[in-house]
């Protein structure tokens, strides 16, 4: 299925939906940024008349290795070189160099966790109100990957669009449990591992697909949820 149609934000910045009683102070407190820089972001943008559902653009810090800012992780494989890594997310490899000070392309070895500077995403991702089926698709070459998935109450899913704002793993171990989070961070996915401390609704799948759906979706992907 294509892709929903929605404002591509520049690199470094992040999509957020507007949700109700959102305001632009709110929301910059949340990303850690300004109310002036998110006015610099959206020209005319009025911060009083926001409306639900309209996407806006939220400035984010620069990544700093280790730390990673905007924690757009992404676990290395043997294979993978700053080249192929940028490829996979519209980045240039200096790009990817600069936000990694201290690791060196022949450094890179599998399970090494990176920082990915933020732009674009270039997948998007579907599920039904019952949760039971996450389908992946690539907006460049338009194929699909469907992975069964099971949610964790009993509780509907709500039509509508959300945005992956925060990855997040427990120590540096490939299998280790993984999640993506979506805004406002009451809603996530996750593998058969669970994290410690967490708390929300969330999309599980199998630690396999779960690591595959944590390499390939960047912060700033889509996920609609659909009523079939």
């Amino acid at each position: 299925m294509p892709c929903p149609v929605t404002r591509e934000c520049p690199s470094g910045s992040l999509p957020y939906i507007i949700r109700a009683g959102d305001t632009l102070d709110n929301i910059a407190r949340v990303y850690s940024t300004t109310v002036i820089d998110i006015l610099k972001a959206n020209v005319n943008l009025n911060p009083y008349n926001l409306n639900i559902g309209q996407t806006i653009c939220i400035p984010l810090p620069g990544e700093k290795y280790p730390s990673c800012n905007t924690t757009n992780y992404y676990i290395a494989s043997e294979s993978d070189t700053f080249f192929t890594i940028g490829k996979k997310f519209g980045v240039n490899a200096e790009e990817i160099m600069n936000a990694n000070m201290g690791v060196e392309s022949k450094n890179i070895y599998e399970g090494i966790i990176l920082c990915i500077p933020i732009a674009p995403s270039p997948v998007c991702l579907f599920t039904n109100t019952k949760g039971n089926l996450l389908t992946l698709t690539d907006k460049r070459t338009g194929n699909e990957k469907t992975f069964k998935t099971t949610l964790n109450s009993d509780t509907l899913l709500i039509p509508g669009r959300i945005v992956l704002t925060k990855k997040r793993l427990e120590g540096g171990d490939v299998n280790a449990p993984k999640e993506l989070l979506f805004s406002p961070y009451e809603f996530g996915i996750r593998g058969e591992s669970k994290m410690n401390n967490t708390k929300g609704l969330f999309i599980q799948t199998d630690n396999a697909s779960m690591l595959e759906l944590f390499n390939t979706c960047p912060v700033g992907t889509i996920l609609e949820v659909r009523d079939k």
